[in-house]
């Protein structure tokens, strides 16, 4: 912890170091001659007693009171009847009793009373506003800390919904595996070393907050490539991308859930002459993404997987990672299902 802080969080430090400055302006103030005189002393502590009493009037009742329950108008009220009230008090105090305390050191009062209630007034103004502003510099590290916790908060959730992500991708590509292995595909040991390339993305990259476009839609391709290997004559692949990737960043993973999808109920489904259409726009920062497949069973592999994971997981972290700044439309027909994307990057 700096100095600084202690000073801060040390109230007795506080008051003794604000008394002690304030003791001393005002014993040099009253004193006489060149060099302090025990009167001088007495003065200073006499005078001292009203100005102690006032600023504590006002930090301990009245500005807890009244101002911090913003009931403003009663405050100054308050506190320009403690200034008069003590203000007068203290020429009392010199003209009238001093003297029985303090017999023989012929202590009066230097000030008429306008001249003593400008004490009042420096001392408790000065001691509101080192009040008011430790209370502001509180404030804000209290809400640095608040934005700290919500920042460590975001990023723990982003991080457990991409852990999602992993095992998502990985289940459904060993499955379509899987199911090239019960067909003895001889495309297998081709599709286990793409999904090795696209493992070695998602554990190499998906640890940063944002990755080049252009790494995301390679590992888009490659993932595409994969699927083809399981693909009929008769499905259709439509792949289309349009606009300049250079220097774009997006976060890593965001897409690939709605190809996911798309073949896993439509190339994937039961159904004779399925298709599956995507395209991909770039238009400056903008990126546009729609996908379009038709409507089939699921495969007889992944019936038992939790359906709409993959979409839940991706609208939680549009809302996380892009919040007002993307656009997603789902629409499902008797036929097809179509999804489109919208993010400024």
């Amino acid at each position: 912890m700096s100095r600084t802080n202690q000073l801060l969080k040390s109230r007795w430090l506080q008051h003794i170091l604000f008394w002690s400055l304030s003791l001393y302006a005002l014993l040099k103030n009253f004193q006489v001659s060149s060099e302090l005189a025990v009167t001088d002393y007495i003065y200073t502590g006499v005078f001292s007693m009203f100005l102690v009493a006032a600023v504590y009037v006002n930090l301990l009742a009245l500005i807890p009171g009244f101002f911090q329950q913003g009931r403003y108008g009663i405050y100054m009220i308050c506190v320009s009847a403690v200034l008069v009230g003590f203000s007068w008090a203290q020429i009392l105090l010199f003209d009238y009793i001093i003297e029985w305390i303090f017999p023989g050191y012929y202590l009066i009062s230097y000030f008429d009373f306008w001249e003593t209630s400008k004490y009042f007034v420096i001392l408790v103004g000065v001691s509101s506003l080192l009040h008011f502003s430790k209370s502001w510099f509180l404030y804000r590290e209290s809400q640095a800390r608040l934005s700290e916790l919500q920042k460590e908060k975001l990023e723990a959730e982003l991080n457990a919904l991409k852990n999602q992500i992993n095992p998502h991708f990985l289940f459904n590509s060993l499955n379509s595996i899987y199911s090239m292995v019960l067909r003895q595909s001889s495309h297998a040991p081709e599709a286990l070393i793409r999904l090795s390339d696209s493992m070695r993305y998602i554990i190499y990259e998906s640890n940063h907050d944002y990755v080049g476009l252009s790494k995301e839609i390679e590992f888009i391709r490659n993932y595409i490539a994969l699927q083809q290997l399981r693909m009929s004559e008769k499905d259709t692949l439509k792949f289309e991308i349009s606009g300049d990737m250079a220097d774009q960043q997006i976060a890593p993973l965001l897409l690939i859930p709605l190809i996911e999808n798309g073949f896993k109920h439509g190339i994937k489904g039961e159904t004779e002459e399925a298709f599956i259409e995507i395209s991909i726009t770039i238009n400056e920062r903008t990126l546009s993404m729609t996908v379009v497949n038709n409507l089939g069973s699921v495969d007889p592999v992944e019936k038992n997987e939790s359906g709409g994971a993959g979409l839940v997981n991706l609208k939680k972290r549009l809302g996380l990672i892009y919040p007002g700044r993307h656009a997603l439309i789902i629409d499902k027909a008797e036929r097809t299902f179509t999804v489109k994307l919208t993010i400024e990057l």
